[in-house]
């Protein structure tokens, strides 16, 4: 649901005649308390004015306030347009390894994300969570996603990147918002993965068996502490085995009666998803997290990313 006035509770004001005060001309503000205010230069002495005197005047400036709220919602959706477009496919595919991802904003755009392409012999593998919601935190998105872009192509390994963003994100001037990621080199042709988790929480792989294992070895969050040192963990995708990662969003849903999904409905649902496709199994799991939250509204943006490795199942 958008935050937008109705036009028709600025037609319902008070006239002039019910003896309101008048103040000087100024702009009329909306606010919202994650985006802050949004200015519409309509004077309330005119919206307040007899109609016999003003009626044309005032069809005029409700007709510009329709299109500037227009225009505004028009931008919102294309950035978030944009944000899909400059983050990972909604589907892939690399020799063995099917993957698939998704992010849902709370509004407009999202401070979640997932990134996905091609470094040397490997793929490179992402999904982060900006603090805040909206485009306060979607503003931060591209200049993240460019930053693993450009250092992915010159370190080493997901460690040596997530200690590079640290340090360009903790010596912004005025600071940039605190970041959570998991970043992971891909081989296709063997399974192995190679991850620096930066305070994200963990994902996990889930065996062919059952079996869970966690993928949490890494350091603090980005941007938080200057010089923090990061570290790599290593794990390997066999045939029939899955890569789960996540945003706290998906774990903070809650059902009506204030419970929230947490991590073993996630690992219950994932394991109930029996699907030999990555798209397959993440809807899968987010039907799972929809019917647990039913009525209740989503209060946090959330992505999902599922690595299947092909093969023998």
């Amino acid at each position: 649901m958008n935050n937008w006035p109705a036009v028709d509770e600025l037609e319902r004001r008070p006239r002039a005649g019910d003896q309101q005060p008048r103040g000087p001309r100024a702009p009329w503000f909306t606010h919202d308390a994650d985006e802050g205010a949004v200015a519409f230069d309509v004077d309330p002495n005119l919206i307040d004015a007899p109609v016999s005197s003003s009626s044309r005047a005032l069809e005029e400036e409700l007709a510009a306030l329709r299109h500037d709220r227009d225009a505004l919602q028009l931008g919102f959706f294309e950035a978030a347009h944009v944000q899909q477009r400059l983050g990972a496919p909604r589907h892939l595919r690399r020799g063995a390894f099917d993957i698939a991802g998704e992010t849902f904003p709370v509004r407009h755009a999202s401070g979640d994300f997932l990134t996905a392409f091609d470094a040397g012999f490997h793929t490179v593998l992402g999904i982060g969570d900006i603090a805040g919601k909206g485009l306060s935190a979607a503003m931060w998105f591209t200049h993240l996603v460019g930053l693993i872009r450009l250092f992915a192509g010159s370190l080493p390994d997901p460690a040596g990147v997530a200690a590079a963003i640290n340090g360009h994100l903790a010596s912004l001037d005025p600071e940039a918002p605190i970041t959570t990621l998991f970043l992971t080199w891909a081989d296709a042709c063997t399974g192995d993965l190679v991850y620096s988790n930066a305070g994200h929480p963990a994902p996990f792989v889930l065996r062919r068996d059952g079996s869970v294992e966690w993928l949490s070895r890494g350091g603090p969050v980005l941007g938080a502490v200057t010089d923090a040192t990061f570290v790599n963990g290593g794990a390997v995708l066999n045939p029939g085995d899955m890569l789960l990662g996540y945003t706290d969003g998906i774990l903070e849903c809650r059902n009506t009666r204030g419970e929230e999904f947490g991590v073993e409905r996630l690992v219950d649902a994932t394991r109930s998803a029996i699907s030999p496709s990555a798209s397959a199994t993440l809807f899968s799991v987010l039907g799972s997290v929809q019917d647990f939250a039913a009525a209740e509204p989503r209060v946090d943006d959330l992505a999902l990313m599922v690595v299947r490795r092909l093969g023998e199942t």
